[in-house]
């Protein structure tokens, strides 16, 4: 009766948490919060004025219309794309030291500097989002001119894409964080204000001779708080040709330390855990690897195998090692063991979660629990109700509800 209990209290938490992950989930990946308005034409009052003869309209859009609206811009640097390029690509001239606690308050913190210091540019393989101009001759849409990211595709990265003025005045850019969720297989964006921080930064601090304001603009939807950030080169002669040094992310996550006298009594079960959090981790340490070794390969090659290994590997393993083990214990120790792989995997990247992919993992959580205590006991509709909960929790993502 208890395991029946328990049981139950599994699915329907995996039932609440696909429920509300999809009530919370965004449109898309790269899409501005729901209930933000769109037009079929680009409203006049919301051109602005940046430089030139050509007012731009502060966002992106997954079709040359208002409709396909995504992220707003939230830099304009006030030179042309290929000056802009080889200033964001620059390496700075600075001899970075160790910051002691006496510095602290009026210094930037040693790792922050480091963070932007020792960024690397490369391009960017991505989905095409245009750019909207109203010049003398009218409107015109824009292809990104450039694109550039610092990370890994299959990690976390910093995503720019840039749109040059036809006559070249300024290059307007979308700058925005990015990580690869393994159970949406595309990327997910927290937000745009770390990314235009961290550049702007990169200009302050860098070789580059450069100045950097911020202008409100009232802009609305698209993720901003209505700021847009301005440089302007002053000088290109300071231009460093070297790439930045690749960003390091360092992250650590303090587990809870079980007791020598549990870990005893249900060791496989504790050893099933750990093998299912490793396997978490180890999806995305080996896919950013791959990436990072193999550059000409198409991630989305890389991720497909490895999303095999998470959507039948974790079930597979927990319906081999579960049999000889106690319910209970088992379906805690996967819980915890898978658990503590996603917190340590989103720890690793440094994003912010959205609160729908929280609730999305909970779920899956519990769909796994469910399997475990199925299988331990012995109890086939259990068993099957928790592989139907995983296989719905799988299949909500890449369907694009949550």
């Amino acid at each position: 009766m208890r395991r029946v209990t328990v049981a139950v209290g599994l699915l329907l938490v995996v039932g609440v948490g696909l429920a509300l992950s999809g009530a919370l989930a965004g449109p898309s990946a790269e899409g501005p919060p729901a209930g933000e308005p769109s037009a079929a034409t680009v409203p006049e009052e919301s051109l602005i004025a940046v430089d030139g003869d050509y007012r731009l309209w502060p966002y992106t859009s997954r079709s040359r219309s208002v409709e396909g609206r995504t992220l707003a811009i939230n830099v304009v640097v006030r030179a042309d794309a290929a000056a802009t390029r080889t200033a964001i690509e620059s390496r700075t001239a600075g001899d970075w030291e160790e910051t002691d606690g006496t510095e602290a308050a009026t210094t930037a913190d040693a790792e922050r500097v480091r963070a932007f210091v020792e960024r690397d540019w490369a391009d960017a393989r991505s989905s095409t989002r245009y750019g909207y101009v109203e010049g003398p001759g009218g409107g015109t849409w824009l292809t990104e001119t450039f694109e550039l990211h610092d990370g890994t595709y299959l990690g976390v990265r910093d995503h720019l894409r840039a749109y040059e003025s036809p006559d070249g005045a300024y290059t307007a850019i979308q700058a925005h964080e990015e990580y690869y969720d393994w159970f949406r297989l595309r990327h997910t964006v927290p937000g745009i204000d770390d990314p235009a921080v961290r550049l702007e930064d990169e200009f302050i601090r860098g070789a580059v001779d450069a100045e950097v304001s911020r202008e409100y603009r009232g802009i609305e939807g698209g993720w901003s708080d209505g700021w847009i950030s301005v440089i302007e080169l002053a000088s290109l002669a300071t231009v460093a040709g070297a790439l930045l040094r690749r960003r390091t992310r360092a992250a650590a996550v303090d587990l809870a330390r079980r007791s020598r006298r549990e870990a005893v009594r249900h060791a496989d079960a504790a050893l099933l855990g750990a093998a299912l959090g490793a396997v978490v981790v180890g999806v995305r340490a080996t896919g950013v690897g791959l990436e990072l070794a193999y550059p000409t390969v198409p991630p989305k090659a890389i991720a497909g195998p490895l999303y095999l290994v998470l959507a039948v590997g974790l079930p597979a393993l927990v319906v081999a090692r579960s049999r000889e083990c106690d319910p209970a214990a088992v379906a805690l120790a996967v819980v915890v063991g898978v658990g503590a792989g996603f917190v340590i995997d989103f720890a690793a990247l440094g994003v912010a979660v959205p609160p729908a992919l929280v609730v999305h993992r909970v779920a899956l959580l519990a769909a796994l629990g469910a399997v475990a205590a199925g299988r331990a006991a012995d109890d086939r509709p259990v068993l099957g109700a928790g592989l139907s909960a995983w296989a719905v929790g799988l299949a909500l993502p890449i369907a694009g509800v949550i």
